[in-house]
């Protein structure tokens, strides 16, 4: 009997912390941890939220940019925070194909956090320079047929979301195409126009200017639905190349330990701001898809891109260099 009031004791107290960390929170302000530099694609979107989570939640919002190592920097800050919903970071999947490529034994990587929720994705869009005698994926294809092994394609390096697009479209298409590192795709679109390298995997804010001034094309769109800022623009699966998708992605995390209430605290104002027509409109004009989902949904995406492109990287054999 001693035992049963122990625990109920314990239960009890427990109950009673977390509905006080409910009412206090947040009791100081916010700081938004961003792995990457002032005007990336992470940085953009926190800065686009955090006023507004700001004004929701009563206190200042800091974004702070922590760039390098492929996100380690930012994710070994936060996870070293008090795990009290006052520190929070934009993680991605830039984090989760480098916890795959370089694991730690010394860092659970993004496994060390809890998901609030996704914040926004962007798919790999299949373009090729105008020089190109290609308006289709099939052309493409005869083309790359023409000269094996010399048709060239720009990618972020071994595990990035453009090569392993480039490499299942290759095999799916049953042609072989020249990869061409980059160390960011501001550097490989100059290439792209001037028709040194022949295409290009990458995302819309990247290519939107050229698209319009006709200099590159879009051939295709790795995702399961069309883009609505590009509508005539096929997905691979309507090209005739089912299952080819990839994309960016994005979402705000806490560290391990954060009472479920805060966690819920912020779900619940993160997934209003994601639905406010600015940001609508904003993350729409930009070529990303809107987030918004459950800690649980983002949970179970962030397990099931683990498991996809681990086993993608293991089928192709690749490592980072």
């Amino acid at each position: 009997m001693m035992r049963v009031k122990t625990v109920l004791t314990l239960a009890l107290l427990v109950f009673g912390a977390a509905q006080a960390d409910e009412a206090q929170f947040p009791s100081k302000p916010i700081h938004f941890v961003i792995p990457g530099a002032a005007g990336s694609a992470p940085d953009l979107r926190a800065r686009a939220i955090a006023p507004k989570l700001a004004l929701a939640l009563g206190q200042p919002v800091i974004v702070d940019n922590r760039p390098g190592a492929l996100g380690s920097i930012a994710a070994r800050e936060v996870a070293r925070a008090a795990p009290d919903g006052h520190t929070l970071i934009m993680n991605g999947s830039l984090l989760l194909m480098n916890d795959l490529l370089k694991p730690d034994p010394s860092f659970a990587g993004m496994r060390a956090f809890a998901p609030v929720t996704s914040v926004s994705a962007a798919p790999v869009i299949l373009a090729v320079s105008a020089t190109l005698p290609a308006r289709t994926l099939a052309e493409l294809i005869q083309v790359a047929r023409t000269a094996p092994g010399k048709t060239s394609y720009a990618s972020a390096g071994p595990g990035s979301m453009q090569q392993l697009v480039a490499t299942a479209f290759e095999q799916a298409a049953g042609i072989s195409l020249l990869e061409v590192p980059y160390k960011s795709q501001a550097q490989e679109i100059p290439d792209l126009i001037s028709g040194q390298i022949a295409t290009s995997m990458a995302y819309y804010p990247v290519l939107a200017p050229h698209l319009k001034s006709g200099r590159v094309r879009a051939l295709a769109v790795a995702s399961q639905q069309r883009l609505s800022v590009l509508p005539d623009l096929p997905t691979f699966a309507e090209a005739g190349f089912p299952g080819i998708e990839g994309k960016g992605w994005m979402g705000v995390m806490v560290p391990l330990g954060t009472p479920e209430p805060i966690i819920r605290r912020l779900h619940k104002e993160l997934a209003l701001i994601l639905k406010s027509p600015e940001i609508v409109e904003q993350w729409n004009a930009g070529g990303g898809e809107l987030g918004g989902n459950t800690p649980e949904e983002f949970g179970a995406y962030i397990s099931e891109e683990y498991e996809r492109w681990g086993k993608r990287l293991r089928e192709l054999g690749i490592k980072s260099n």
